[in-house]
């Protein structure tokens, strides 16, 4: 487990990085922390990221039970496993935080049968058919233990209830007070069993990570830190209450904006750092706005296309795809879901015209890119290549000239969004730099973002997704960036807009 003698020292290795004390417990960690939302046990370069991270400095770990449906905690076990079989860390370096409160994928599955046997979890708030939630006792104990397993741990630092406000947005309690009171009573029967398990020696301290901690006190699933902090004191005041997480980023300013606690003078940073709570930001450069995810980021060009020349590519590809269906696929003799796939494959051309202005971000069409477009062109290729002989060469070439064709055009559409992203920041880059020194202002969005939120000393550590060894190499440089008065500034103006 953490220890605050091993994490002081843990930092004391690492003199040019910045480091903050995680509230009450004592502990040391990094400015940064490693989110681990995104990554799973089953990819290698996770795994390098996750090790490159806390060999060179970065000291918190933060998953969660329903993360990759538990990939994530496997992959975090066996990473801090294997840094200890090789001596190049000790356990009590590393503060590891996990959360539980979701019920996704197999654990999912295991209540629903549990529900039909007549044996079912108590509490459970049924927010869709393929997201059920509870934070009650029993399914907390489940939850724990598993994370226990999958981290390969004896104890875990701290544990969260992972957005217990799922029930203030399922719940069907017309009135709002009982809602309320059932609302709160179900987080302290949570705490009253997260007590036991301090006892018993499996967690060290435990807390909340919600999404609406820093929303405005009126709104319908507002959580508040005072009413939460107040429950634990009811029960001990010895407890080990001791964490929280929420959203907060450069649009998203609820935490320094809102004063929801103690009658609408404080904001919940305000009453963190008054109550010694420590505080962990999620989604630093994933604002949500309008319902739609903006990326805190500058994007790198790849391909400088104009608009005229992507949509000639396009162009360029759909032809290249008819040929091949002309040509090839309608001479196939197969059954009708084969070529129907094969049909289906080879409709990049079309995809692409009938969508490109409805591409909202980089980061949107990158997802499309890798988890559809690209598949669809790599199983059209292969699939073909099957069929036709290996010294067809006007196969061979079309093939050749389609696939490069596709990554041309992808990498190219990907590059327009990008620059038109990265016009748009513009605005945003002006209003950090006139806080920054002169030597970070050529610096990436991301970069100042995360630079901006470490300024705050009522924030402990920002979490940060690092699924690749580049994007910890990123991190590192933004931890070692000196902090000035000036700089937490900026929020002061914030305040005043």
């Amino acid at each position: 487990m953490a220890t605050i003698p091993a994490t002081i020292y843990y930092s004391s290795r690492f003199a040019d990085l910045r480091y903050k004390k995680l509230g009450k417990t004592g502990f040391t960690t990094s400015v940064c922390g490693f989110g681990c939302y995104r990554v799973d046990n089953s990819v290698p370069e996770h795994h390098k990221a996750l090790e490159l991270a806390i060999e060179n400095g970065i000291n918190l770990i933060e998953t969660s039970s329903n993360y990759s449906f538990g990939g994530s905690e496997e992959l975090v076990g066996n990473v801090i496993r294997q840094l200890l079989s090789t001596e190049k860390i000790i356990r009590d370096d590393v503060i590891i935080v996990t959360k539980g409160g979701y019920l996704q994928g197999e654990n999912l599955d295991k209540a629903k049968t549990k529900e039909k046997d007549g044996k079912p979890y108590k509490d459970v708030i049924k927010c869709s058919s393929d997201l059920w939630h509870c934070i009650h006792p029993d399914f907390l104990k489940t939850q724990l233990n598993n994370s226990l397993e999958k981290l390969r741990l004896d104890k875990i630092d701290i544990y969260l209830l992972h957005n217990p406000e799922y029930f203030l947005t399922y719940s069907d309690i017309s009135s709002l007070e009982k809602k309320l009171d059932e609302y709160y009573g179900r987080i302290k029967l949570a705490f009253e069993y997260l007590e036991s398990e301090v006892k018993k020696g499996k967690i060290s301290f435990y807390g909340i990570s919600s999404n609406t901690f820093a929303e405005p006190g009126d709104k319908n699933n507002f959580t508040s830190l005072e009413r939460v902090y107040n429950i634990a004191g009811e029960i001990s005041g010895k407890n080990h209450f001791a964490v929280i997480q929420f959203p907060m980023n450069l649009i998203e300013q609820g935490g320094i904006l809102n004063k929801n606690q103690v009658n609408n003078t404080k904001t919940v940073l305000e009453f963190a750092k008054e109550k010694d709570i420590g505080v962990l930001i999620n989604r630093p450069l994933n604002a949500i706005s309008e319902n739609k995810i903006i990326r805190l980021a500058d994007f790198e060009i790849i391909k400088n296309k104009s608009k005229k020349e992507i949509m000639d590519l396009i162009s360029k590809l759909a032809g290249y795809e008819k040929e091949l269906i002309d040509r090839y696929v309608n001479k196939m003799n197969e059954n009708f879901s084969k070529k129907k796939n094969l049909l289906d494959a080879l409709s990049l051309g079309k995809i692409l015209d009938e969508n490109y202005d409805k591409f909202d971000s980089p980061n949107h069409f990158r997802d499309i890119k890798g988890y559809n477009l690209i598949p669809k062109a790599n199983f059209a290729v292969i699939e073909i290549s099957k069929f036709f002989k290996d010294d067809d060469d006007e196969l061979s070439d079309l093939l050749n000239n389609y696939a490069v064709t596709v990554n041309i055009t992808l990498d190219s559409i990907e590059s327009d969004l990008a620059r038109e992203w990265n016009e748009q920041n513009k605005k945003r880059h002006t209003e950090v730099n006139n806080f920054l020194p002169d030597d970070k202002k050529e610096y990436n969005l991301a970069h100042k973002s995360i630079l901006l939120l470490n300024s705050l000393n009522e924030i402990s550590c920002t979490l940060v997704g690092m699924r690749k060894t580049n994007y910890v190499h990123d991190i590192l440089k933004v931890i070692r960036f000196d902090i000035n008065e000036n700089v937490a500034k900026y929020w002061e103006s914030a305040k005043n807009d």
